[in-house]
């Protein structure tokens, strides 16, 4: 799949339902997420680090490599 930045369509299989507050955080801090499986989602944070998020709460996949 295609994020909508790199050229995408939109599509119900790339949207999530994000609260406000995630809403900002995605389109003005520089996270981003993928849709792994409806209700899954894993978020990268602006530096790298990788974040599992699903009904169980939220667990680290990986930290981004020190420079």
């Amino acid at each position: 799949m295609t994020p909508y930045d790199d050229g995408g369509a939109t599509a119900s299989s790339n949207l999530a339902p994000l609260c406000r507050r995630h809403h900002r955080t995605k389109t003005h801090a520089g996270w981003r997420y993928a849709v792994l499986t409806p209700g899954t989602y894993e978020w990268t944070s602006p530096r790298g680090d990788r974040w599992l998020v699903d009904r169980d709460g939220t667990d680290r996949l990986a930290r981004a490599p020190e420079h």
